[in-house]
């Protein structure tokens, strides 16, 4: 039997492992919802504005609210609503305070395609972290809490940057 101790990780390794995984499940991610989009005749980006719509402000949200939100132009956020509305997913409602305002709501009905599918992916996430303690998915949420608000920080400066060039 062996008393050697395992041999420890340098810290670069563990960061440059990190960032290496953190390159892989962003481009999984996106090519797994761009498939699961396209099964029912969308892009990833469409039902990825679905999302935002339904965890928005309200149960309806301005097409400017979403622009802002993607760093889209309004005129790209508006080719998707078209198609959006156009498939019968989302309805554009205008605010009987002022019309020249219109809300954008989702019509709950036509999600039956995709629940299934995504469903399917948070039951198989829901077992892979079964296995982990309290402790351990305190501190993932906690990582991902962090790397999800960088994320936003890092896109209002794209943003921004963008926009001085345009």
């Amino acid at each position: 039997m062996s008393t050697r101790k395992p041999e420890k990780i340098k810290r670069r390794d563990l960061l440059d492992r990190l960032w290496d995984l953190g390159r892989i499940m962003s481009t999984q991610t996106v090519f797994l919802h761009q498939a699961i989009a396209q099964s029912v005749g969308l892009n990833a980006t469409d039902t990825k504005c679905v999302d935002l719509i339904l965890r928005g402000p309200g149960d309806a949200v301005t097409a400017g609210w979403l622009s802002n939100m993607t760093g889209l132009t309004t005129g790209a956020v508006t080719h998707i609503l078209d198609r959006l509305e156009k498939r019968g997913i989302v309805e554009r409602v205008r605010d009987p305070s002022d019309r020249r305002k219109v809300f954008v709501h989702v019509r709950q009905e036509s999600l039956a395609p995709l629940t299934p599918r995504y469903e399917a992916i948070g039951k198989a996430y829901l077992r892979l972290v079964e296995q982990y303690s309290d402790k351990e998915l305190r501190l993932i949420c906690e990582y991902l809490e962090k790397v999800s608000a960088l994320s936003e920080q890092e896109l209002a400066k794209v943003i921004s940057a963008r926009s001085k060039y345009e």
